[in-house]
């Protein structure tokens, strides 16, 4: 899968986030958001729907998957830089072995550095050393 971030800028505050910074989607129009490509034997089915305020996903397949995945994120602060604040911190993929729970592989996805663009007022952040 081929997902195009929108992700320099950290647009609005994200109160109770269930999922890490610079991971999550909009789809707008015109905008060339994700491409899928499956190389494998399984046949996938990716369903999306609106509930209430969330939009909600599942992606289904025909055989049984050999590892589950974890999305999660590390050193995630605010900083300032030059009299700006930015959001930064690494995300990170975990595949686990459904049946005995072992981590498998840790790779990480992306390190995020996103200038933010709402009022910074009342975060905890701190000053990036040589800064």
């Amino acid at each position: 899968m081929e997902h195009h971030h929108h992700d320099k800028v950290d647009l609005f505050p994200d109160f109770n986030r269930q999922i890490p910074f610079g991971t999550g989607t909009s789809i707008y129009y015109n905008y060339l958001d994700y491409r899928f490509r499956n190389d494998t034997q399984a046949l996938y089915q990716l369903l999306v729907w609106v509930d209430g305020e969330y939009l909600r996903g599942e992606l289904r397949s025909d055989r049984p998957q050999r590892y589950k995945y974890h999305i999660c994120t590390e050193g995630e602060d605010f900083v300032r830089e030059g009299g700006e604040v930015y959001r930064v911190g690494k995300v990170w993929r975990e595949a686990i072995e459904p049946a005995a729970g072992n981590r498998v592989e840790r790779a990480l996805l992306r390190e995020n550095h996103a200038r933010i663009l709402y009022n910074t007022e009342g975060l905890e952040m701190r000053d990036r050393m040589g800064e």
